[in-house]
């Protein structure tokens, strides 16, 4: 039994690695490497350390400490800041890798003082928060609610997350595409992490261990319902209706905050479930995925039937996180 637990947790291990590399990065199709399968399974691996091996960490630390989401989401937050700021820091360059439109996207809603563009700021660091590590954990969660609330990973797991992380975010920190960054923007931005682990400890250590969830056969509201209402301002947050111009960042800021209020607000009561919170994620997931069909990647040449297989592939990647709203699922045996 001991051995079948520990299978189960590996596989659901993996799972959230894929799906955090798909979040992050494949499932918008940005990429010259869109389309292209050999550069696409690398990047699952490569990628998969970035994102998942931290996600799994944060997820780890959290669980076994018994703290809730708004602990684990202070951290995937600290984990965004980390990434934009200090690893790539591509928050701070001025053409990253030549994307087209990049500059142009910079200077819409620029802060001189931090050299900064809001709307950058905004779109990766919430971006990271949401797809590259918020959203996957919730549906690899739910796919098997009974193993929600409990520890994944072993010692050797966790060196091997470690290690994966690191090295991988030091070959994009060495990359000098990846040293945009002044003295003082690192070192701020190194703050800012601190001060969200910090966060997270402080919140997780207030409000006490994590009650269990309410079995969502219990549930007043199914899950279903709660990714209707989230999909609609997701969709909006995916169009980036205003761009980001000022008044995109204020528009892109309101409807997350509203959205974030909302879930909240819901997730106080006590029939709130794994599966609801796997029902938000989705419909962010399956609203990028739908969007990336409406562009070209923003470097490289990339043919349609490539480009629109790569859309379709992914965003059947992110479909499969449906079963996670099913209350049933995962639930059958107990491990």
């Amino acid at each position: 039994m001991k051995r079948l637990t520990s299978s189960r947790s590996t596989t659901q291990a993996l799972c959230l690695v894929v799906l955090c590399a798909v979040g992050s990065e494949l499932l918008a199709a940005y990429a010259d490497s869109t389309g292209d399968v050999p550069a696409l399974l690398f990047a699952v691996v490569f990628f998969g350390a970035l994102y998942g091996a931290p996600a799994l960490l944060a997820r780890e630390v959290v669980r076994r400490a018994g703290w809730g989401w708004p602990s684990l989401l202070l951290l995937a937050l600290a984990l965004g800041i980390a990434q934009a700021c200090l690893i790539d820091q591509s928050l701070f360059s001025e053409n990253y890798y030549g994307y087209e439109g990049w500059a142009e996207s910079r200077q819409a809603a620029y802060i001189p003082v931090f050299s900064i563009s809001a709307g950058q700021a905004y779109n990766f660091i919430i971006g990271h928060v949401i797809f590259s590590f918020g959203a996957p954990i919730a549906l690899a969660e739910a796919w098997r609610p009974d193993r929600a609330r409990r520890s994944w990973l072993g010692p050797v797991g966790i060196a091997v997350a470690v290690v994966a992380y690191i090295g991988a975010a030091l070959l994009i920190a060495s990359d000098p595409e990846s040293q945009s960054a002044s003295t003082s923007q690192f070192i701020t931005s190194a703050v800012l992490v601190i001060v969200c682990i910090a966060a997270a400890w402080y919140v997780g250590r207030a409000a006490g261990r994590a009650k269990a969830s309410t079995l969502p056969d219990q549930a007043s509201i199914k899950p279903f319902p709660i990714f209707a209402m989230t999909f609609v301002p997701a969709l909006l947050l995916a169009s980036d209706v205003f761009g980001e111009s000022w008044s995109g960042f204020v528009f892109n800021t309101a409807i997350t905050a509203l959205v974030g209020a909302f879930v909240w607000w819901r997730a106080r009561r006590q029939d709130w479930s794994v599966h609801h919170t796997a029902a938000v994620a989705l419909a962010f997931l399956i609203c990028r995925g739908m969007l990336a069909f409406t562009y070209f990647p923003l470097a490289g040449e990339v043919e349609p039937i490539a480009k629109y297989t790569h859309n379709i592939v992914m965003l059947v990647v992110a479909v499969a996180g449906w079963f996670a709203l099913r209350p049933s699922w995962g639930n059958h045996s107990k491990s």
